[in-house]
């Protein structure tokens, strides 16, 4: 029996920390809360509720964080069921963690005079943070909670999918350790089911167990506790007489839980903390036992199962990425047809631009040559202005001989002569101005035509500069395009290759499972083996008996012949008989060995078995027990 701590409370303490101790999923974060309506302090920093929590945990997230890296520096996990190393509080480990554990606490609560500090990891390393706070000032004012255990196991299944075996083993490992180490100090134990029912009593109690002035009388804090607690929260149910029922629930977890409860209304009772010490013990040597094969395997199916996710990771990954680059593929392929339109809408303006221009070089062509009529035109009708004029100075001229020739009749034909060549003049004259006039107005037709063809050439012009612009910008995105697709190609190569070699490692964990799996089977074979060792023991055990039988006749034949010398006869009996008793002796002492031998392999190996498919995996049905073969002492 272990002995019980003395009393180590700290007088000198400023501040004061209710510690919420007992196992997940046992009502911690509802007695948390409580006690916070009372008046004592929450840290700072709260991890967010959940679907599995909705009231929320009320624990403090950098706490968490460094309690969870401080068990994966000792190799363990916040579901270990394991005995801690015996040494581990002065490992390095715990060194490094101890001023950041310390600091934390600082800046969560601050100069709080009374606080609550919940985690139910807490309760595996328990030392380690009463000796933190210590040194930081602070009493610890332990408040543990029980539930029954198959409430827990049903909930951790229904929240994490955990066995239910290895949820037995968490309990008990989880409340044994929290209440051996709180002996020592002032404490109250509650279950969650009384919690439900009376929870002022139980404030009451546990103020006055503990030393604690509440802050806030229970009366005031009533009515925030009562919108608190939801009965329907209480979804996992199950009396005392089912656990006890419950054929796979182990004897030690009906042992501990019958003794913590009576702890609840004994503080002080002798005889449950002598049973917890009997199991705890107990479980102490099965843990050392069969601790490191089960988590062995434990953990390698936890690591192939880390890899087949990160491989299915990956894998979806390199899908995503292959996606993507089909995506683009078809974006480049969308480009490429724009750009195949483009091309051919740049092809018809740069011919459309090739007719426009041969028809501004006819057009140029056909302007020059009617400017050069035009020049020639101009160049006649000033020839035609010229004659005009010189005609009419002989017109007038000859008007003025007309005038002469009046007074001379004489010269009458003479006159009318000229008279008609001046009509002649007159009227060439007149048709000179018209060609003059009707060319004039071809001349202007032409430039107006020659002007709206420019502006078109212009038009013309704008609109194959814009499409150049344009086919230089899609030339430019075809070639960020397709620099982007080579970059997903590279990375998509690289996601099959690390998806592959995550292959390979999934598939040498489960070598490494069937290696263990062919180990259990040698195992069989072994005592397979030891079971024909004892059968042959037996069967030489029973031809030495019968050979031993065999002899004593003769003996009896002996003293029937030799009637004349009856004493010489029995002396020479009691020798043989006493060699035969001392044989068999010796035989029977073999066959009892070969027995002990034989039980304790099978022992050993049917629990190894057993704990290894329980922690391993939920089993579909109860493996059989191999059973002994019944050995007669006769």
């Amino acid at each position: 029996m272990a002995i019980a701590k003395k009393p180590d409370r700290n007088s000198n303490a400023l501040r004061t920390a209710i510690l919420v101790l007992g196992m997940h999923r046992s009502g911690t974060s509802a007695l948390t809360r409580i006690v916070n309506f009372l008046g004592a302090t929450l840290p700072r920093h709260l991890v967010p509720a959940n679907a599995a929590n909705p009231r929320g945990h009320w624990e403090s997230a950098p706490l968490v964080a460094l309690h969870d890296q401080l068990l994966a520096a000792l190799d363990s996990s916040w579901d270990d069921w394991r005995t801690p190393g015996a040494r581990w509080k002065e490992s390095d480990a715990a060194s490094r963690f101890a001023g950041r554990l310390r600091l934390t606490i600082d800046e969560e609560y601050g100069n709080a005079p009374l606080f609550v500090l919940k985690d139910p990891r807490i309760c595996r390393t328990l030392p380690y943070w009463m000796s933190i706070l210590e040194k930081s000032g602070i009493r610890s004012a332990p408040v543990i909670i029980v539930r029954n255990p198959l409430e827990v196991a049903e909930s951790l299944k229904s929240r994490d999918g955990m066995s239910f075996e290895k949820a037995m083993l968490m309990w008990l490992r989880h409340m044994l350790d929290a209440e051996f180490e709180t002996r020592h100090l002032a404490r109250n134990i509650v279950t969650f089911d009384a919690l439900l029912e009376d929870w002022k009593l139980l404030a009451v109690q546990t103020g006055g167990r503990l030393g604690i002035s509440w802050p806030r009388q229970p009366n005031d804090a009533a009515h925030d506790v009562r919108d608190f607690l939801d009965l329907e929260l209480h979804n996992h149910r199950a009396s005392q007489a089912e656990l006890e029922a419950h054929t796979e629930v182990p004897h030690w977890v009906k042992t501990a839980y019958r003794a913590l409860t009576q702890l609840c209304d004994e503080p002080r009772g002798a005889e449950p903390k002598r049973e917890l010490d009997r199991v705890r013990q107990a479980f102490a040597e099965s843990s050392k036992t069969f601790g490191a094969v089960a988590f062995a395997q434990t953990h390698a199916l936890r690591q192939a199962e880390l890899d087949a996710t990160e491989a299915k990771r990956r894998a979806d990954g390199a899908d995503a990425l292959r996606a993507d680059l089909a995506k683009m593929r078809e974006a480049n392929a969308t480009v490429n047809k724009r750009l195949d339109t483009v091309e051919a809408d740049l092809a018809k303006a740069t011919t459309r631009a090739a007719e426009l221009q041969r028809a501004n070089h006819d057009l140029e062509t056909a302007l020059a040559h009617v400017k050069a009529e035009h020049k020639d035109a101009s160049a006649a009708a000033d020839n035609y202005q010229q004659r005009t004029e010189e005609a009419e100075r002989k017109v007038a001229q000859l008007m003025k001989q007309v005038a002469d020739l009046e007074k001379n009749r004489v010269a009458h034909e003479t006159m009318k002569r000229v008279t008609t060549d001046a009509a002649d003049l007159k009227a060439l004259a007149k048709r000179l101005s018209e060609r003059t006039e009707l060319i004039e107005g071809q001349l202007k037709t032409q430039l107006t035509k020659s002007d709206k063809i420019t502006a078109d050439l212009e038009t013309t012009r704008t609109e194959l500069k814009a499409a150049l612009q344009n086919a230089m910008a899609l030339s430019k995105e075809l070639a960020a395009a397709k620099e982007q697709a080579h970059t997903a190609e590279m990375k998509a190569t690289k996601a099959t290759a690390e998806a592959k070699r995550h292959q390979e490692a999934l598939a040498a964990s489960r070598n490494r499972i069937a290696e263990l799996e062919a180990d259990d089977r040698a195992s069989q074979a072994e005592v397979s083996e030891l079971r024909a060792e004892l059968a042959e023991a037996w069967a030489a055990t029973g031809s030495r008996f019968a050979n031993k039988h065999r002899h004593q006749p003769v003996a009896v034949v002996v003293s029937s012949t030799a009637e004349h010398a009856p004493s010489q006869a029995n002396d020479d009996n009691e020798p043989v008989a006493r060699r035969v008793e001392e044989d068999l002796r010796f035989e029977r002492m073999h066959v009892e060995q070969l027995e002990r031998r034989l039980g304790s392999w099978m022992g050993l190996a049917s629990a190894a078995l057993r704990k290894i498919t329980r922690l391993g995996r939920k089993p579909t049905r109860s493996r059989k027990r191999i059973a002994a073969p019944a050995v007669s002492s006769t």
